[in-house]
């Protein structure tokens, strides 16, 4: 593995975690703990970490379309059971959620799939 290619992999791997990481905060900061949502956030995160310390090797692929998969199914069915507005927010679209799931999905497949 290259030198480059090494650093291309933390830095996707730091941006995806750091996604996560502002997505539990906000949830926390603003006392809407959302378990499904969260799950799927530490989801992502042992995903992440795993890859970047190399245990998933020759697995990396498949268990990276699994962990995005999970990621996306729990926020669907968080989105089924809440609604794709935020009473807690008067009401309004939830903007934030679809931010940081496409930033999610977004890099995971940046990082998923590059050479």
């Amino acid at each position: 593995m290259t030198n480059n290619h090494v650093s291309t992999t933390l830095w996707l791997g730091l941006a995806i975690a750091l996604v996560q990481l502002f997505d539990i905060a906000i949830h926390v900061a603003t006392n809407q703990v959302e378990p499904l949502r969260i799950l799927s956030n530490i989801i992502i995160l042992l995903w992440v970490a795993a890859g970047v310390l190399g245990w998933l090797k020759a697995r990396f692929r498949p268990t990276a379309v699994a962990a995005v998969s999970a990621y996306l199914l729990l926020n669907l069915i968080f989105l089924a059971l809440e609604g794709v507005t935020n009473e807690a927010q008067g009401g309004d679209l939830r903007v934030m959620l679809f931010v940081l799931i496409s930033l999610t999905v977004g890099l995971s497949a940046v990082w998923i799939y590059r050479p």
